[in-house]
Order: C-alpha cells, then structure tokens, then sequence
C-alpha cells in the first residue's frame, strides 16, 4: 500500500513540477461546485495557481434555470476576483463535423450562457424520442458534454494536463467509465481505499493528459460537499441536470424535484412536449422507465405547467405521420417516419387522422395520443413488424437509419403490405 501511495504522489508531483495546467470539467453542480471553490478559498488544495487553472463548462442548453442563477450570482464573482479563466462551450450540430461553439472564454465572465447553441432537446425533438436507458453510458452526456469538452481541449490544449472531475467518493463507478470514455489519461486520484485501482489507471498514461478525482482525494461524499458549499457561500447548492433528465429519477428527493417543476412550468412544458413528441412516435418512450413526465405533472396538480404544454401543442405546426418499426430480434429494430401530410394546425391533423380512420379501421387512445394501428408487433416474437399513422408535431424527421429506399426493400422482404391510404382518401 506504502508503495502504491508513492508512486501516485510521484506522479502527482511529476506532472505539477512539469508546469501543467489544471482543467476543472464544470458541471455546474454539487461536487464541481465544491471542488472550485475548496481550491479558491483553499488554495494550498489546488495542485496548481489559480491563474494556470482552467474551468470549462459545455451547456447543453437544457438546464435548470436556478443552476445559471446560482452560478452567476455566487460562483462567477469569485472567477472573476481571482481571474480564474472560465471557458463556456457547446456543440453546434448535430454531426460532430458541425464542431463546437465557443460562447465565452474570458477571466472576467459576466454572463452564464445557459442556452447553449444547439440544444440536447432540439435533437430529441428531431429524432422523436427521449434519452435511452439502454446501456451503461449516457449517450447525450456523450454527445453534448464529453465530446465539447474534448474537442477543446484537443484545439487549445498543448502541454500535459490534469484534468479534475467532481466524483464524489460515492461515485467509483463513474471513475470506471471515465476511464473508458477518455483516451488520454495518466492516473486519477482514487480514494485511499482504491490504491490497486490507481494501479490499474497507469496503463492509460500518456504525455498531454492526467485526469484525476480530488473528491476521492479528500474522501469526500456528496453530502460532504453540499455541507462545504453551505459553509463557504450560505447556499444549499440544487443539483445540475437537464430539465428532462431521466436518469437517477428514482434516487432524487421527489419533494425537491416537485417544487422546482413547480418553480419553472414554461421549462417543464418544453419538456412535456418532447416527451409527447416521443410517445407519437413510439408509444413505449416515456421520459422515465416507469410513467412518464406529463402523468407526473397531472399528479403533482402542476397546472401551469400542463396549461402552458396545450399552449405549445397549439402553436406548433403538425403533421400526419407513418411510423414502421421492424423487430427482427431482441434489441434490434428499425425504424422508418414519414410526414404524410404536413403544415397542418393540431385540430386539422387530428381530423385528417379519423378521417381516415374511418375507411380503415379504428383509432387508438394512449396517453392522451391518437394511432391508427394497422399491425401491431408480437412480443417476444421475431421477426415481428409494426405500423400506424399518428398526428403528431411535425418537428421529426422523415427518415430511416439507412434511407428510406433501404427500409422499403427490407420491409417487403417481411411481406408487409404497402398502404397509401392518405392518397385513397384525399
């Protein structure tokens, strides 16, 4: 174990000696929070001066507004009085040739661009579903966080660097996936219970990067860092998350995430909207594994909120959609959305939909969305195969994995009848 602890405070020493610059990830939440303002009020626990020091953040234009409130009012005050440079990012398409968007860098930040450029909901939206569950990742963490980050870092970053994450000590499996997730990578500060597994960590060594875990340094919990920001700045810091975030749904204090909903409906609407958005085109998607958002807020009497969703229903532009899904296993499938008739108002889409529904067959109420189902899948059963026509906002796409041509030629090959209803009944 001695020996285990020297070789990692050899290398901790090594990389400060060698002049590197300190990188903090800033999520904006509890263990970030307290991790930048432990090394400004503390700053013998920063392993570099606080003008090396790096805070980069990537806003994915989905958090919740009291997040921005707090940082602007009690953290951005303190970058700017130590000219702690504060470098504010986003991604700025959809495909990563598309980059990423610079939205501030500067040692006197005024502003907390919560925004973002392209958001995180706009792709849901575009895609009609919500964020997966499926798998050990998160995919728009990814995506809107991870891959910002990086690429940054790749552009303006050309000497070794530690790279800090604010994983609480409760959190080591996160640290696993952070070392699958990077590729440069020297060590990471494990907690003094973990020392083989800083062990393990050396085998993803380079010469431009250290990332490592000063929570885990500290053997610090989250609660420990709630208790730290409390005692420096008086606040009781809100957890980070997207509006929509689905992940950890069970594990938060439901009293806490009912009050915020309740704090910022126009958000949750947008958030609702996705969500239903999701439900049209695929009525197993809620926002979260159990029930989804919008029966939440039915629940929690959030009228607001579900006041200011039929407001949003009725200002966008629908469409008449087919939707085909072809199973042919077990977590294999494909899926083809087409705009059928589209720039209709809600009513009209609705009307175009029992219009035909009339001539061929009948249409299905689930959550409050309409289908005409015209072959329902099989459960358990492959290959198995799926269509139906829905009115739904005309925000997706029409579009196929592989193209539409290729969807057709695989669906024929499952024996399923084309049907141009919309056209028999115009």
């Amino acid at each position: 174990m001695e020996g285990s602890i020297a070789k990692y405070e050899k290398l901790k020493a090594h990389v400060t000696d060698a002049g590197a610059i300190v990188i903090l990830s800033y999520g904006m939440g509890v263990e970030s929070t307290a991790v930048l303002l432990r090394w400004i009020m503390e700053p013998e626990t920063c392993p570099c001066d606080l003008s090396q020091l790096i805070v980069i953040t990537s806003q994915v234009g989905d958090e919740w507004p009291d997040t921005g409130t707090d940082v602007t009012d009690h953290v951005l005050p303190l970058l700017r009085k130590h000219g702690i440079r504060f470098v504010q990012v986003a991604r700025a398409g959809h495909n990563q040739e598309d980059g990423i968007v610079v939205l501030d860098d500067s040692r006197s930040p005024e502003k907390v661009f919560l925004d973002g450029a392209y958001k995180l909901s706009d792709e849901l939206k575009a895609a009609g579903t919500v964020p997966q569950f499926g798998g050990a990742e998160h995919r728009c963490a990814l995506k809107f966080k991870s891959f910002v980050i990086e690429k940054w870092l790749d552009e303006n970053v050309r000497q070794p660097a530690r790279h800090a994450f604010g994983y609480n000590s409760e959190e080591t499996s996160r640290v696993d996936k952070a070392e699958q997730r990077f590729t440069e990578r020297i060590a990471f500060g494990f907690n003094n219970e973990e020392l083989s597994r800083a062990e393990r960590g050396k085998q993803y060594d380079t010469a431009w990067r250290v990332g490592y875990y000063p929570l885990l340094e500290w053997n610090w919990s989250r609660q420990d860092c709630i208790d730290y920001i409390k005692s420096v700045i008086g606040v009781t810091w809100r957890k980070s998350a997207c509006v929509g975030c689905p992940f950890g749904h069970n594990k938060m204090n439901m009293d806490d995430l009912v009050e915020r909903q309740k704090r910022f409906p126009n958000e949750v609407a947008q958030v609702v909207t996705m969500e239903y958005i999701s439900l049209c085109m695929n009525h197993r998607s809620p926002l979260y594994a159990t029930r989804s958002l919008k029966e939440m807020v039915e629940e929690t009497e959030n009228l607001p909120a579900l006041a200011a969703f039929e407001k949003l229903l009725d200002k966008l532009k629908w469409a008449v959609y087919r939707v085909r899904r072809l199973y042919l296993g077990k977590g294999k499938a494909h899926r083809c959305t087409e705009k059928i008739v589209e720039d209709l108002s809600r009513a009209s889409a609705q009307q175009k939909l029992e219009t035909v529904a009339k001539a061929h067959g009948e249409v299905t109420i689930l959550r409050d969305i309409s289908y005409l189902f015209l072959q329902e899948r099989e459960e358990d059963v492959y290959p198995t195969k799926e269509e139906y026509f829905t009115a739904c906002p005309q925000t997706v796409e029409t579009k196929a994995r592989y193209g539409i041509p290729w969807f057709d030629r695989l669906w024929r090959q499952h024996d399923v009848k084309q049907l141009d209803m919309f056209e028999e009944s115009a």
